[in-house]
Order: structure tokens, then sequence, then C-alpha cells
């Protein structure tokens, strides 16, 4: 199966998945009562199939924020909307890591809103340009009884030998845990592969490529079994379609390797200080991200996004106006969760 291209505000959304910073630097830590330590986002592009995201000239959106203070900040790259999706779906189900739950911390004014609630049901007053561009406006969904939340800060999709089936923090276990029946149609969306990019970094480094291999195995079989758990044949009830939604992973420092937060006039925290200062990051992770690419294409009903590339110029060492991401380096700002909401609206808009 050839995955279908999506083209974005001059952002080809393919199959080439540059890395991500907690996706491959570090394990981050959590959230919303749940232990262990989130990432950023695990991704990929539409492959073909019912419900598939293919199409060019596919819009994003962020449009422009404004702060508590009333100033206006710049989110270039990602224009705003300009229409509703036009498929409509009747449950929202969110999987994935921290940048689907609630990011570093559990959140705050320098992460919040969630791209998962601005989907759902804009902040008017931040983003005002986004009035009437959310699911509760588009599709009449009910931002309580229209969403299912299953994502985990410190996800993973890799399986361990031991997987316990009750974990949460395992993609396959989030994703067997859904209702057998949900309100059709059902759109999945979610990140993942972060947490599993950095488990793999001493090896990346230091591991023999059969060892480096052996690692972006397990991490595509888990990943393949949850998007074949998802895209089933009546998964959620005779005859419910299911289309799944999956961001690439980002790199943080914009594939340059240079891991410090302008922002704060400071170098990035924690496991982050052991990559070497402006050793290029992209390559090293061309492998996880051409695996999970692959297999993805597999899954009919899976659209594969590209998160990287907006996110490669608001890198964490750019100005404040126009970077996106968190003090911590590894999750999304505000700006950055808005961002994330605009690449999720328009393969949104190409679904149909």
């Amino acid at each position: 199966m050839i995955p279908r291209v999506l083209q974005t505000s001059g952002h080809l959304l393919a199959l080439a998945l540059p890395l991500a910073a907690c996706a491959g630097f570090v394990a981050c830590s959590s959230s919303s009562g749940d232990s262990g330590p989130p990432d950023p986002a695990g991704g990929i592009m539409p492959s073909d199939g019912d419900g598939d995201g293919g199409g060019a000239n596919a819009e994003t959106g962020t449009g422009t924020g404004t702060e508590t203070d009333g100033s206006t900040v710049e989110a270039p790259s990602i224009p705003p909307p300009t229409a509703c999706p036009t498929a409509k779906y009747n449950t929202l189900v969110i999987v994935g890591d921290s940048i689907s739950d609630v990011g570093a911390g559990g959140g705050g004014a320098a992460q919040e809103p969630f791209y998962r609630k601005l989907l759902v049901q804009n902040d008017d007053a931040k983003y005002p340009d986004w009035k009437g561009f959310d699911l509760a406006t588009c599709w009449g969904l009910d931002p309580t009884t229209g969403v299912v939340k299953v994502s985990k800060a410190g996800a993973v999709a890799t399986l361990s030998s031991t997987n316990n089936p009750t974990d949460k923090g395992v993609l396959l276990n989030q994703v067997t845990g859904l209702p057998a029946t949900l309100p059709g149609p059902v759109l999945v969306v979610g990140t993942i592969g972060g947490n599993d990019v950095t488990a793999g970094l001493v090896t990346a480094a230091n591991g023999t490529p059969q060892q480096v291999q052996a690692r972006i195995d397990a991490f595509t079989a888990g990943f393949g079994a949850a998007m074949t758990e998802l895209t089933k044949p009546d998964r959620f009830g005779a005859g419910v379609k299911a289309d799944v939604l999956m961001p690439n992973v980002y790199d943080p420092s914009g594939g340059t390797g240079h891991f410090y937060y302008e922002p704060k006039a400071a170098s990035c925290p924690g496991a982050l200080t052991i990559w070497p200062d402006k050793k290029e990051t992209a390559t090293a992770l061309a492998q996880w991200n051409g695996a999970m690419s692959a297999e993805a294409a597999k899954h009919p009903g899976v659209t594969l996004l590209e998160l990287n590339a907006p996110f490669a110029s608001h890198a964490v060492s750019t100005p404040a106006n126009t970077n996106w991401f968190y003090e911590d380096c590894i999750h999304p700002s505000s700006l950055g969760h808005n961002a994330v909401r605009g690449v999720f609206w328009a393969a949104m808009r190409a679904l149909h």
C-alpha cells in the first residue's frame, strides 16, 4: 500500500519522520496523577483505505494567540482555519503519551490549553481567529460524553515480554481497553513514539547496528499491533467506521542538535545534556521514523501527519515569540499545542 501525501502550507506531509526530542533524548516526568515519564509525539502519514486522509493542499491552522497581558504572539507557518471538517464523527478518542495527556508536571498556563481540548472547544479569548472552528461547534460534539481519553504520560508503543494488559502506559493496552461499542463514526487521535526512542538512546549512541534494529523492530511491532486493534472491522460496533490520525515525532532542536532554550537563555535540562551540542539529530533516528512510516502504511484508515516540519522552524533555540516549546525542551508550549491542533485540524479537513 502506498501512503498518500498531504500537502499543507508548504510542508509536505510525507513519509519522512525526522526525530523528536523527548522522542529521542529523554524520558519525561508526568502529570495527571499517573506516574511515568511524559514525552513528545510519535507519528506518521496517511495510508490508503477507507476514510484515509489523502489529498493535496489541505489546510493547517494555528493563527495568532493572545497572551494574558493582551499582547499578541505570532505563530507563523500554520495559518488559521477557513472551514469545518466535512466528515463528521460522533466520538473522539484520545490515545498516547504526555502530549495527549497533561504535558509536563500536569500542565499550567505555559502549556495550556492542550491541543486535545482546543480541538473540541476553542479558547476564543486566547485564539479569536479560531472562533467557530472546533468540534463542539462543527460537529456538535459534546466535550464530555463525546470524548473518550485513555492517553497517559510516559506511554510507549514497545511491548515488554511481561506486558501487563492493565498497564495504560502501553499504547496497545490503551486501545484494547477501549469500549467494545462507541457511537460512530469514531475518530482516534494521539501521539506516541517519544519514550520508545528515549529508551533506546543509549543503544543508539553505543550499541551495535543489530541492537539498534532490535529496539526499532520491537517499537514497530507494538505500534503496528495498536493500529491493527484500532482498525479491525467492527472494533467499535457492527458497521462503525473508525479513522486514526497520528503525527510523526518532532525534533525540539529542529534537526540541529542544539538543545538550548533561548527564551530562558539556558541549556536544555535533563538527559538532553548528554547529546553532543550541535551534533545533528535527524539522521540518528531516521531508522525509527522510516520503520514507523512503513508500518503505518500497512493499516487502511490510519493517517500519518507531519508534525516535525512545521515545528522545525520553531525549535527550542528560537526566540520566545516564535518558539513552540515549553521550558523543559520536550513538550509543546501553549503556542505549540495550538500548532499541534492546527496539524490535526488540517488532517480532519482532508478526511472524507
